[in-house]
């Protein structure tokens, strides 16, 4: 008797600490959860190939060889696009800066982005926050520092000009909801209605951003409806020597007097590096490097870099190599250039 107790309740705590060890089962993931888990992957895909610097070089230079009328031509800008660790502002947070004219101090957008998954709309959502003050953010691409402490209520955020992603094979499309973005100008205040459509690839970035009045009366953007086609640039770091005394055309034979400067940054859509000689008078010359993709024609893509005199567009001389080279250099015997891909100075 004492043993069949015992035996049963040993087997009843046996089976106890079976059930106790035994996992939870867990509940089957819903249709909801799956897409989610989607969308998740599209945005980390989505920000890894957004981040870097983008520059529509190729549009402009190729602009006259196309024949494309003057009134339907793009200026040349110029976009900086820095990831964040802003956890105030979200988890996948850009600084943005961009310029015209190849020229760093023409600044007209100064904006934080932050893409967050978005269910209810299919998409992924860029929410685009104005800085209140940006004369001190100028530069924060390259120094981060001068964004801390910002918070979003020193921010302005306009309602119904979010921009919604959604993957279409190795793209995302982006639009804002047509006639949502509705901004009263600070310069006539007309009210402003804003229409940004937006493709991403990997290298590549189309940009149709335009504005009319509430009329309908144009305001701004490429009037015959050609975005701005950007890629994506790859920065290289140089060293460049230039022979004292020697000049275009010179054999250098004789002279030996070379002055060298290392360390110099340049990226590869038509990205410019000045050079100034220590001379009395001094000289002035810059590098120019571009990632040639020809829009016709039977032409290999080719990585160039060109020397030019300052104040003439029309290159001294020329090399170039493989689309996707590490390292282009040059001898012209008077001057001495290697450019070797740099990738952690995208932001230096």
């Amino acid at each position: 008797m004492i043993r069949a107790v015992f035996a049963s309740l040993v087997a009843t705590l046996v089976a106890l600490s079976a059930a106790a060890q035994a996992p939870t089962p867990r509940p089957e993931p819903t249709a909801a959860d799956m897409h989610r888990l989607v969308l998740d992957k599209d945005l980390s895909v989505m920000v890894e190939w957004f981040a870097g610097r983008w520059d529509n070089d190729l549009q402009v230079f190729f602009a006259k060889d196309l024949k494309t009328p003057e009134a339907e031509r793009h200026g040349r800008i110029h976009s900086i696009f820095r990831p964040l660790d802003l956890p105030a502002f979200g988890k996948s947070v850009f600084y943005v800066e961009q310029y015209s004219d190849n020229d760093p101090a023409k600044i007209y957008r100064q904006r934080i982005y932050n893409f967050v998954v978005d269910p209810a709309e299919n998409a992924i959502r860029l929410d685009i926050l104005i800085p209140k003050d940006t004369a001190k953010l100028l530069g924060a691409w390259r120094d981060p520092a001068k964004l801390a402490g910002l918070t979003k209520e020193q921010t302005t955020t306009y309602p119904g000009c979010a921009v919604y992603w959604r993957r279409q094979g190795s793209q995302f499309i982006g639009a804002m909801k047509p006639g949502a973005c509705r901004v009263t100008s600070q310069r006539d205040g007309r009210t402003l209605v804003i229409t940004d459509d937006l493709v991403l690839s990997q290298s590549a970035l189309s940009i149709h951003d335009r504005a009319v009045d509430a009329a309908g009366v144009y305001v701004y953007g490429n009037k015959a409806g050609i975005p701005h086609q950007l890629r994506k640039a790859r920065m290289f770091q140089c060293w460049v020597a230039v022979l004292r005394g020697a000049k275009h055309g010179d054999s250098g034979g004789g002279l030996n007097d070379w002055q060298f400067q290392r360390e110099l940054l340049i990226h590869d859509q038509g990205g410019e590096l000045a050079i100034r000689t220590d001379e009395t008078p001094p000289r002035d010359f810059f590098l120019r490097l571009r990632a040639v993709e020809w829009p016709m024609g039977a032409n290999r893509a080719s990585l160039t870099l060109y020397v030019h005199e300052k104040g003439n567009d029309r290159a001294l001389s020329y090399v170039w190599g493989e689309i996707e080279a590490q390292r282009l250099g040059i001898n012209v015997r008077w001057l001495q250039a290697s450019c070797t891909h740099a990738p952690d100075a995208t932001f230096k």
